[in-house]
């Protein structure tokens, strides 16, 4: 029983780590590249930015934002949307006088989605585009966000995200590698089933789709599976870039992954019917593969630890994966506490590897005990 459980989770690993990539580029070479749609007939544009304490970077975002490209000829507004700051936000962004933006003010510090419930209220665009604070876009973004809507199957459309850090190596260079393999996941599941869920530095939905989003829930994820759960589906725009810097602190990274976690699974308990092939075709293998059992990695992690442990008497070979696992997980933990160690050779990967799945387990394990994720404040290096 206890081989048999081991092998079982090394093959779950695999299947998360690969096989699931290796089935998605089979099934992309036979059904090829979807064609891009032609740009839609002029829409009304609704940008939302919330923002906390981010008047260092919201005059430069503002300007950034209306100063895209915009060939389609849409009628454009962008919302900034102040949760409760303290700084020079507000009087930053009310100095950028131009018609198509509007500033407005929660009556205190509520969070992120009370924010995002209070904007959607005030918009009237047909097409909502979601874009963080410090997430400056591609001077294309627009475009190549729009002209995915010419396809009426379309509900939602996600950008491409880059991570940086201060160094190359550490924390941003894993994260950055994680990042580039995301966003070739992404490509894939677009031209199959859909993208199976957006990132919140730069997304956007038909109005109709967005409806108010429970406390608790990751904001991109709950829009992105409603849409899919209405009967559309979610577009990848890879020429909609933008940057998003990864901090070098091991606790400031554990603690938003252990947060992203947290309120993604929430999200996926709440709509876990999309996960019903009989309901959503391909997309539900997408989502079980891509978001389900990535999410259960720690547990697969742990039971292969553990009877390898259980093992390692059996014979030379169980004794000789069971230390190299030890050793595996000691440079990671190592790499963690002692920067020094992060200087050998994979040592920053091995430790991204045991952290994330480390937050994942520690947020999964917050959403079971009850523990609601609602108000934070955005991490920043240079704070």
């Amino acid at each position: 029983m206890i081989v048999f459980l081991f092998w079982f989770s090394i093959l779950a690993m695999a299947y998360v780590l690969v096989g699931y990539s290796l089935c998605l580029w089979l099934l992309h070479r036979i059904k090829g590249k979807r064609p891009v749609p032609a740009m839609p007939a002029p829409m009304k544009v609704s940008f939302l930015i919330p923002a906390h304490n981010e008047g260092a970077i919201i005059a430069e975002k503002i300007e950034n934002t209306l100063g895209l490209s915009n060939t389609g000829g849409h009628e454009i507004e962008v919302l900034v949307i102040s949760d409760g700051s303290t700084d020079d936000t507000v009087a930053k962004a009310r100095g950028i006088d131009d018609p198509r933006l509007r500033v407005v003010e929660t009556p205190g510090r509520s969070g992120k989605l009370k924010a995002l419930n209070q904007a959607l209220e005030l918009l009237s665009g047909d097409v909502v585009i979601f874009s963080d604070a410090n997430a400056l876009l591609s001077d294309g973004a627009l475009d190549a966000i729009m002209v995915q809507f010419g396809d009426p199957h379309v509900g939602g459309v996600c950008g491409q995200i880059t991570v940086e850090g201060k160094s190359k190596g550490g924390i941003a260079g894993a994260d950055a590698l994680f990042w580039r393999y995301d966003q070739w996941l992404k490509g894939v599941e677009s031209d199959l089933g859909g993208v199976v869920s957006a990132q919140g530095s730069i997304y956007a939905m038909r109005r109709h789709l967005t409806g108010p989003i429970p406390q608790g829930v990751a904001d991109d994820f709950l829009m992105s599976v409603r849409g899919v759960a209405q009967g559309y589906r979610l577009a990848f725009a890879p020429q909609a870039q933008t940057v998003e810097r990864v901090t070098e602190r091991v606790g400031d990274e554990m603690g938003r992954r252990v947060r992203s976690t947290e309120m993604g699974w929430r999200g996926l308990m709440m709509m876990r019917s999309v996960m019903n092939p009989a309901r959503t075709g391909i997309y539900a293998w997408q989502l079980i593969s891509h978001k389900f059992l990535r999410r259960l990695m720690p547990l697969f992690l742990a039971v292969a630890f553990l009877a390898n442990l259980a093992l390692m008497g059996s014979g030379t070979g169980w004794f000789v994966l069971g230390l190299l696992q030890i050793l595996f997980y000691a440079l990671g933990l190592g790499a963690a506490y002692v920067p020094a160690i992060r200087r050998l050779p994979l040592a920053p990967k091995v430790m991204f590897f045991c952290m994330g799945n480390l937050a994942m387990a520690l947020g999964i394990w917050k959403y079971y005990r009850g523990v609601e994720s609602s108000v934070w404040t955005p991490i920043r290096d240079d704070a």
